[in-house]
This record gives C-alpha cells, sequence and structure tokens, in this order.
C-alpha cells in the first residue's frame, strides 16, 4: 500500500528497533543505514536479535566517521 501510495517514489520507515527488527523478518527492507555510536547505554532492544543470517541477502558496507560513529548500510 506505502509503494502505491508513493507513486513509485521511496518510502521510508520509522520508528525504533521493534518497528525495523519487524519490517527486516518481513523482508521488506531494501537499504538498512544503521548509525552505531561508541557509548553503551546499557538497556534497550537489541536491533540483531534473532537476525541471524541477515547480511546473507545484503551487500554490507561500513566507514567510521572522525566522531567516532560507526555508519553501517545493508542494501539489496
Amino acid at each position: 500500500m506505502a509503494q502505491g501510495a508513493a507513486g513509485g517514489k521511496d518510502v521510508r520507515i520509522g520508528g525504533g528497533a521493534s518497528v525495523v527488527r519487524d519490517f527486516l523478518k518481513a523482508g521488506l527492507i531494501d537499504r538498512l543505514h544503521v548509525g552505531i555510536t561508541p557509548i553503551l547505554l546499557g538497556r534497550g532492544i537489541n536491533l540483531w536479535e534473532d537476525l541471524r543470517e541477515l547480511e546473507s541477502g545484503y551487500s554490507v558496507t561500513s566507514e567510521v566517521a572522525e566522531s567516532g560513529i560507526i555508519h553501517v548500510t545493508f542494501q539489496r
């Protein structure tokens, strides 16, 4: 429905880790950009839990910014 409403343009989703995990499990994400900061907050939802072999359907690239943030991109 979202693709039809977008008229052929990109569709972006927003939300937290739970939303992203649901879309990843359903195979509905073609491109995912994750920014990883070098701090430990202690709690929260693990984005990668139960998503074994996720990378097998994507090409994965990463780069580290001067700030220390790691940018990881998954692309079909």
